[in-house]
């Protein structure tokens, strides 16, 4: 089976950046729990599950690559397909595919990027194979799973089918190194199967080695039975406490949130807790103000080590947590950063306040209150000083375009930055430019990823591009109702090409 449809991916060179921060907004985070306490829950955002890149000898390498946690290993994950959002009734073209009743209830993560949900494809990264240099051929072996599972693409003709667990179709070929797929599943529970990749690289043959793929479809994560003790159970005292941290990801990119988890075992014994923070293992531990939770959220802006330490109600110390490493990777495209964001959701007024001192290094956005609808939060505001300077010889033109992945709190709740849009301006440039703003961009409450990623925010053609512009945004917020009280700080990412 052959692709129909191609979308080569844009590259975008790194350039000046726009910071972020603001308070006041949550959303969760999935946590792993019993079997899957090593995993990264990946349940909603974008991510290609089979993708190819290189490794550090060049040799091609299946990893799992998300949006939020870069390449992963594929075993060191588990796809999390929710049935609050993934539930759907099969339709005859479905039921046709899937091997079930016209009516029957199946799961599914769309072709179409929806809300909540994982939206899930596939490719290869075209900075180590040129775009549509390669077709690659991906099969699946040792499927086991208490449903069916299957892989198909709507067309106008009706599906194309490109994997199907109950009818041995165990593997495609693409040239896409970019492109999307219904994933369909029938039944709740745990589903396993290896993937081994082959293509032909210049007349070389390559394979890359078999990666095993968990995908759960379920509303909460299977969870270990409670262990029986057959002695009379002890409280524990605080010698018997250990911490740990989890939610930490392999790597970040600069301007990602981390919301980090102190756990502590075999129960909790005390909720005061301090996190601490340095700059590399030679470096002194500085306390976090205002982190006293077991929770901790932070903007990723540069590498560091944390550590929780959990106290009794005198601050003496229980226990405390090895340090855990904040690792930054943006992939040669590291960005900038400028103006600061805050924006804030009292306890007892539900309302958004946002910040902004001298310079256009913060911004003040309204306060968070109810719509007409009373559906979401809603907030505006701008943000200005973003400057472009063009003086290079050739007047070759350029595009300045705009991220924010979330705003976070102290204690770990985070805000999508889906629920964040967008109206570019040009505030000014030098005579004889022709800048031009970028598109509005709605908030992704609805639909859509609103500015979580990169989006124009203006451009100056070749011949017309030499000089110094200043670009700004009003800024809009649409946050769901269940939306955290407390204090949010993120961070707006510009790049320049």
């Amino acid at each position: 089976m052959t692709s129909l449809l191609t979308r080569p991916r844009t590259a975008v060179a790194t350039g000046v950046g726009l910071a972020l921060v603001a308070t006041a907004l949550g959303a969760t985070a999935a946590t792993a729990a019993g079997p899957y306490d090593d995993k990264v829950i990946i349940s909603e955002g974008h991510a290609d599950g089979f993708y190819i890149e290189k490794d550090d000898a060049g040799e091609p390498v299946l990893v799992l690559h998300s949006d939020d946690h870069g390449s992963l290993v594929p075993d060191d994950a588990v796809v999390q397909v929710k049935p609050s959002v993934a539930s759907r009734t099969a339709g005859a073209s479905t039921s046709a595919v899937l091997g079930i009743e016209n009516g029957a209830t199946y799961y599914l993560l769309p072709q179409t990027n929806q809300l909540g949900q994982v939206f899930l494809g596939f490719g290869y990264n075209t900075s180590d194979y040129p775009a549509n240099s390669i077709d690659v051929t991906h099969t699946v072996s040792n499927f086991d799973g208490p449903g069916t599972f299957a892989a198909w693409q709507s067309g106008e003709e009706g599906p194309v089918e490109w994997l199907n667990s109950s009818k041995d179709d165990w593997s495609f070929s693409s040239t896409a190194n970019h492109e999307h797929l219904n994933w369909g599943f029938t039944a709740e529970g745990e589903y396993t199967f290896d993937v081994t990749s082959t293509f032909d690289d210049g007349g070389v043959a390559k394979t890359a080695d078999p990666q095993s793929y968990t995908f759960y479809v379920g509303e909460e994560l299977p969870t270990d039975p409670d262990p029986v003790d057959p002695v009379d159970p002890v409280d524990p005292v605080p010698g018997d406490t250990t911490v740990s941290i989890e939610g930490i990801a392999a790597h970040y990119h600069t301007g990602a949130i981390a919301s980090l988890s102190a756990v502590q075992a075999p129960e909790p014994v005390s909720d005061h807790f301090h996190w601490f923070t340095r700059a590399d293992a030679d470096a002194e531990w500085e306390v976090v103000d205002g982190a006293l939770t077991d929770g901790y959220g932070f903007i990723v802006m540069g590498e560091q080590q944390v550590k929780a330490v959990v106290y009794d109600a005198d601050h003496n110390v229980i226990a405390e947590s090895d340090p855990v490493d904040i690792v930054i990777d943006d992939h040669g495209n590291t960005p900038g950063t400028g103006p600061g964001l805050s924006v804030s959701l009292p306890e007892t007024e539900g309302a958004l306040v946002i910040s902004v001192a001298a310079g256009s290094e913060n911004t003040v956005l309204s306060d968070l209150e109810l719509n007409t609808e009373a559906d979401r939060y809603v907030s505006e505001g701008t943000v200005d000083g973003i400057t472009v300077t063009d003086t290079r010889s050739g007047d070759l033109g350029w595009e300045a375009s705009g991220r924010v992945r979330g705003l976070g709190t102290i204690d770990g709740a985070v805000l999508d930055g889906r629920y964040l849009g967008w109206t570019p301006q040009v505030l000014s440039s030098t005579d004889g430019q022709n800048v031009v703003a970028g598109p509005v961009v709605a908030p992704g409450f609805v639909e859509g990823d609103g500015i979580r990623g990169w989006n124009v925010l203006g451009n100056a053609a070749a011949g017309e591009s030499a000089g110094t512009a200043v670009l700004g945004a009003d800024i809009r917020i649409e946050a769901p109702t269940t939306t955290e009280v407390g204090d949010y700080s993120g961070v707006v990412l510009i790049t320049v090409i």
